[in-house]
């Protein structure tokens, strides 16, 4: 956190000269492992606006962004027990999202690649979760509902890191393209619950104990969207 602070200060002070700035957003993969299981992957999209360092050629730049990224995972392909007649049936997609506002600071290496710009980045993210839909699982009563992750046990505030590469063209002197992808695991858990006895399991129709449970996200990104060039010109 301390990392991010001092990076958003230099680029505070980097804005009163030229810097560069944009949008970009597109579809997002979201990871879960709760425990030792894999979950399946969610699709869903994200969007941030940044801002970076601008020193000409200058293939070096701190970079900030800020945005909103929907993390999580799904279980697919899953049978269930009716509670009236007993019969197994297949289940519904069901999806777990943490709808995350997320701050992250770095560093980015341009390399050129004719008239456009490659480059790779890395950095350091914190994120807030602004809310969830765990809340579409409460249809079971007492502690069944337990089977299923709940907002009690929802961490507000993570932290991870994030990298990727990209290209950059510009589109004119002072406005370009920009396209990238990015990895952005968390170090920290999203989702952490105590070990439960006695919970009714609506998969089998019997009670079982639910081990504690601790989810952290992994998320990968594809990005587009644009970017400005702010430059400013000394003269003495």
């Amino acid at each position: 956190m301390t990392t991010l602070i001092c990076c958003f200060f230099t680029l505070s002070v980097a804005a009163q000269g030229s810097f560069a700035w944009g949008v970009k957003g597109g579809p997002s993969i979201g990871f879960q492992q709760w425990n030792s299981y894999e979950q399946d992957a969610l699709f869903k999209y994200h969007g941030a606006l940044y801002i970076e360092t601008y020193d000409g050629e200058d293939a070096n730049a701190l970079y900030a962004q800020i945005g909103y990224h929907k993390r999580g995972s799904a279980l697919r392909n899953q049978n269930g027990l009716s509670f009236t007649t007993g019969d197994v049936f297949r289940l519904p997609t069901r999806t777990f999202e943490f709808n995350n506002a997320s701050l992250t600071a770095g560093f980015k290496q341009r390399f050129d690649v004719g008239a456009k710009k490659a480059y790779y980045m890395v950095g350091l993210r914190a994120d807030y979760t602004l809310n969830t839909n765990l809340n579409e699982y409460n249809f079971a009563t007492g502690a069944s509902r337990l089977f299923y992750p709940i907002d009690e046990f929802v961490r507000p505030f993570n932290y991870g890191v994030s990298g990727g590469a990209g290209m950059e063209f510009m589109f004119g002197d002072l406005i370009g393209g920009v396209i990238e992808f990015s990895l952005s695991p968390d170090l920290s858990f999203q989702y952490e619950q105590p070990a439960i006895a006695n919970v009714y399991d609506p998969f089998t129709g019997s009670d079982r104990s639910i081990p504690e449970r601790r989810i952290r996200n992994f998320t990968a990104e594809i990005s587009v969207g644009f970017r400005f060039l702010r430059i400013v010109e000394y003269i003495d």
